[in-house]
């Protein structure tokens, strides 16, 4: 067995673990495990042949649960945990067996559990009672740097507000818009929480994904979602009292937002990078006032993206104001945008800040083109101008 140098197939690895269980021999089955590196994930095991081996291996044996069958008591498996490799563990058997571990109080038993899931806790489209959230703060508070998946997951708002907190022991947190909105509104309940702020931010990569595709499961989670005026309060309270360096990435697709929601949004746009629909872009350019137009450019970046769009008086007003407050756009498409030679005369003045600007497809004259040819002959910022169909 030792001589072996081929890499067997899954149908010789499967009957190569059989025969070696059933020898029941030692030299054997630690000549077995050394040569296949402890990896037994194309195999379909059994509890009684899983037991068997880790008796015989003093590293880490991979198994992947998908292939086997191990049923057992997970009081069973626990001792085992620093020394199995999952290569998958669905949510529902985690939570079943972080809940094992808070029951038998042994925080050595999180230390394993998170050496055989590669510090991953998944507990995606899980229903978590009282008993699973004390159980899921207990792994919490003994460990470092995990990373935890909530997508889809149900907590009680009551037992958010214990766990928030502990994120601190987490380096990346997986979570989709509804729950994250609950979190956010969990931060803002007391003066305990504002620390919390900080760390969902960070936790959350400083970003807040607002939209749907956050959420992945576009069959039912695909609805425009409705921000209030409070929902927009929350986050940018949020926001500002994480007190952080780091700009936040705000992503607003898919979201419908009043304009009291949008007011309580520019409070915060000077620590924001946004993102949102074009529908939602002119209302933020509709409402910016001359002392928010900086903030607003500079958190809608150096791409500006209004074709296929209404551009009526108040919004080329909102657009003028962000051109002559923005330090230079590279992109600037207005093609198909109603545009005339009147809502042009807004914008012409600050034009020489964008390198490419696209006017096809509008209601432009002769007249206003010759404008716009006069402004790029003037200014070598400008690389291209297209005005097709003008």
């Amino acid at each position: 067995m030792c001589l072996l140098t081929v890499r067997p197939s899954k149908e010789t690895h499967q009957k190569l673990v059989e025969c070696v269980y059933d020898a029941q021999e030692e030299e054997l089955t630690k000549c077995f495990l050394q040569k296949v590196d402890g990896n037994l994930t194309s195999c379909n095991l059994n509890w009684e042949e899983l037991h068997y081996f880790l008796h015989h291996n003093i590293q880490q044996i991979t198994v992947d649960f998908r292939k086997s069958n191990i049923q057992c008591r997970i009081s069973e498996m626990l001792p085992f945990l620093n020394r199995i490799q999952f290569k998958w563990m669905c949510s529902s058997y985690m939570l079943c067996v972080i809940r094992e571990i808070y029951e038998s109080g042994s925080a050595g038993f999180v230390s394993g559990l998170l050496s055989s899931v590669e510090n991953y806790i998944n507990l995606q489209c899980r229903d978590l009672d009282s008993v699973h959230c004390a159980a899921l703060r207990f792994t919490l508070q003994h460990c470092t740097a995990a990373s935890l998946n909530l997508l889809w997951t149900s907590i009680p708002e009551e037992e958010l507000e214990s766990i928030l907190p502990l994120f601190t022991h987490v380096s990346h947190l997986s979570v989709d818009r509804l729950l994250m909105l609950k979190m956010l509104h969990c931060c803002s309940v007391s003066d305990v929480q504002q620390e919390a702020a900080s760390v969902l931010l960070s936790v959350l990569q400083h970003k807040l994904d607002f939209s749907c595709r956050s959420a992945l499961d576009l069959t039912t989670n695909s609805e425009p979602l409705h921000l209030t005026t409070d929902d927009c309060r929350v986050t940018s309270r949020v926001i500002q009292r994480a007190h952080s360096d780091t700009k936040t990435q705000l992503i607003l697709q898919d979201c419908e937002i009043h304009t009291a929601g949008i007011d309580e949004l520019f409070k915060v746009l000077p620590s924001v990078r946004l993102c949102c629909d074009k529908s939602l872009l002119l209302q933020f350019l509709a409402h910016v006032r001359t002392e928010e137009a900086e903030s607003l450019s500079g958190a809608l970046g150096e791409e500006l993206d209004l074709s296929q769009t209404q551009l009526d008086l108040q919004v080329c007003r909102g657009l003028e104001l962000i051109l002559e407050y923005s330090e230079g756009l590279t992109e600037l498409d207005l093609s198909q945008c109603h545009l005339t030679d009147h809502s042009l005369d807004l914008l012409l003045p600050n034009l020489h800040k964008v390198q490419n600007i696209d006017f096809s497809g509008n209601s432009i004259t002769d007249t206003g083109a010759q404008k716009i040819h006069s402004i790029v002959t003037l200014n070598s910022n400008i690389k291209t101008v297209r005005k097709f169909g003008c």
